[in-house]
């Protein structure tokens, strides 16, 4: 273990596009804590993945809706590592259908992991992360344009958005920036799951003609997790292939 390293915690570390951003952090030299919600095993796996590479990394269970659990996955991170340096705000959960099929119990789970999680991840990041630290928030193109059967998801994408600006400017005086990524159809992902002819529609609108992959989107976050990005805060960044253009 080398507490001299940089420190980096990722929420939803367990994914496809948290294991994608777990693994180029290590690789940019850091120590890397890959935060799940229930999959222990993915978690591991990517653990596994960075020790083999020569990487520290270590897996922390917590519920990001979860007040305590969160501020206690901070509290390990410190105990294992030391200061936080990084912090990604990844988890979250995908809900499709139109807002008048939607159930309140199903709007009140995204809003729990995609809103509530999200500010309790980014509140406790801007209570910990150190001088001249970095907070990147994953968020989605839907933010910037919502297409029918993703309004809830969109809502919650678009709230951490705005909340961040804000987050910029309370946090600038300490050196620390905050941003979000917009990722369009990445794979493996949320959108893994989609039927056929929906991911052809998207590798459609991609100036690519191509869906995303987790390290299209972990090559921006490790841009703005790193020194080059003292001067970018409160930027959402659209890493979409063009999909949203």
């Amino acid at each position: 273990m080398d507490n001299n390293k940089p420190t980096a915690i990722v929420t939803g570390g367990s994914g496809g596009i948290g294991g994608g951003i777990c693994q180029r952090l290590a690789q940019d030299g850091m120590n890397v804590v890959v935060h799940y919600g229930s999959d222990r095993k993915a978690a591991e796996n990517v653990v596994d993945g960075i020790l083999q590479a020569g990487g520290e990394a270590e897996a922390i269970q917590a519920d990001v809706a979860d007040e305590e659990q969160m501020g206690s996955l901070f509290d390990q991170a410190e105990a294992r590592f030391g200061a936080v340096d990084v912090v990604v705000a990844n988890a979250g959960v995908s809900a499709g259908g139109p807002v008048v099929d939607c159930s309140l119990a199903d709007f009140d789970k995204i809003v729990s992991i995609n809103l509530r999680g999200a500010f309790l991840t980014l509140r406790e990041a801007a209570r910990r992360v150190r001088q001249d630290g970095r907070i990147v928030f994953v968020s989605s193109q839907l933010a910037y344009r919502p297409r029918a059967g993703m309004g809830p998801y969109a809502a919650t994408k678009a709230g951490i958005d705005a909340m961040l600006v804000s987050m910029a400017h309370e946090l600038g005086p300490r050196g620390i920036t905050i941003n979000s990524v917009r990722p369009g159809a990445t794979v493996p992902g949320m959108f893994a799951d989609s039927a056929e002819d929906r991911k052809e529609k998207f590798r459609e609108l991609s100036a690519f003609k191509r869906l995303g992959t987790p390290d299209d989107v972990a090559g921006v976050v490790s841009f703005l997790a790193s020194a080059d990005s003292a001067w970018v805060t409160g930027q959402h960044i659209r890493a979409d292939g063009g999909m949203s253009n």
